[in-house]
């Protein structure tokens, strides 16, 4: 029996941390995919996956494909890089013509056995969309037709396309458009997979679900059923505003928490209520109450957006104090991100969904630091 529970454990841990990597990756890529097609940018492979192509297809200039590989995905978008680069001066290289004498074909001679041989001498793929060659004639200059196809290997292609479908034929704010768009799907994925567990668990509200006997909100009086408005006169709109209320004389340095002046909702009136935290042995001030909490979607969903904004300056924080203090051995890569998931998936499903909330976040994060190898740095190509 404990090899069987050991094993389950194993495939759980599996399928969690290739939906979550799946998930996050995936969408991210389909962010810059989506974006680049509305600004006119070629994008000739978008795959779910890496590896050999389990199945593939093709609708307009893109190949679609799922890959053997389920932890993640990739998207390739025209001239992110020059597509000149893909054929170096000196390079041999096989290619076909059309009846007009346009190449239509270009690749690696064992790739393309029926094509005609020549040695690479000059080459504008962005500009004039031409190519000279040394062949058996002397060195000829030849026009590249649009959409001429790029042999990656002797089953696959991509095509070769204008300036203005080229990355780098776009102005600087569809560019920079294009490489946003991965990271703010990753931010609108954790607030919602936030807002999904948020309506699973509920979330706290201001109106008290429980009062603990011998507390210092059951000697003040107060009730299930009462709604905390307000504080020390601040507003109170959320058990977070309620929670640091409590805690700001400790935050602020004082020894002993003052008296807060309550305004209580009670039966359709207001009244005051005045209570005096009392200090745990961890050092947290507390009034003894437990909230209701709501299920409701108008709630839940805004909340988890919220999450997502809160979580966002930590992890801006949390960058800044590594950096600060040189921690870089503190971060994870993906086999830490992996026994993470493996943790969690130990905890239950709605965990995993947490967490994949919390990795769909860092890696927005992370993708929008401007290191050239990053997607952060290719805005400024």
């Amino acid at each position: 029996m404990p090899i069987i529970s050991h094993l389950e454990f194993y495939v759980r841990a599996a399928i969690a941390i290739v939906c979550v990597f799946l998930v996050c990756v995936t969408l991210h890529e389909f962010g810059h995919f989506y974006v680049a097609k509305k600004s006119g940018v070629a994008v000739p492979i978008f795959s779910i996956g890496f590896g050999p192509k389990l199945v593939k297809w093709n609708r307009g200039e893109t190949e679609y494909s799922i890959r053997l590989l389920p932890l993640g995905g990739f998207v390739q978008m025209a001239g992110e890089a020059p597509q000149e680069t893909w054929f170096p001066v000196g390079q041999e290289v096989a290619y076909e013509l059309d009846d007009e004498l346009r190449i239509v074909r270009l690749g690696d001679p064992k790739d393309l056995k029926r094509g005609y041989v020549g040695t690479v001498r000059r080459v504008d793929l962005t500009d004039a969309m031409e190519m000279a060659i040394d062949t058996a004639e002397g060195i000829r200059t030849f026009p590249v037709k649009p959409y001429a196809r790029v042999m990656l290997n002797a089953r696959s292609s991509i095509p070769i396309v204008e300036k203005h479908e080229q990355m780098l034929g776009k102005p600087l704010w569809k560019r920079a458009a294009v490489i946003l768009a991965g990271p703010v799907m990753n931010f609108l994925l954790a607030g919602v997979l936030f807002a999904i567990v948020n309506m699973h668990t509920g979330i706290p509200t201001t109106t008290i679900g429980e009062v603990e006997p011998h507390t210092p909100a059951y000697a003040a009086g107060l009730q299930v059923g009462d709604k905390i408005v307000q504080i020390n006169n601040r507003a109170i709109r959320s058990w977070d505003d309620l929670r640091s209320s409590i805690q700001a004389d400790l935050i602020s340095g004082g020894a002993k928490p003052k008296p807060l002046r309550l305004l209580v909702s009670r039966d359709g009136q207001t009244r005051p209520v005045t209570v005096t935290p009392e200090i745990e042995k961890n050092g947290e001030a507390l009034i003894g109450i437990e909230s209701t909490m709501s299920y409701n979607p108008l709630r839940t969903v805004p909340a988890g957006f919220s999450e997502m904004v809160r979580d966002t300056g930590l992890t801006v924080q949390a960058y800044g104090q590594l950096v600060w203090h040189h921690q870089f051995s503190s971060l994870s890569g993906p086999v830490g991100i992996a026994d993470v998931i493996s943790q969690q998936a130990r905890l239950g499903f709605w965990n995993v969904v947490m967490i994949a909330g919390v990795l769909s976040l860092n890696l927005g994060m992370f993708n929008l630091i401007p290191i050239p190898a990053l997607d952060g740095g290719a805005c400024c190509s």
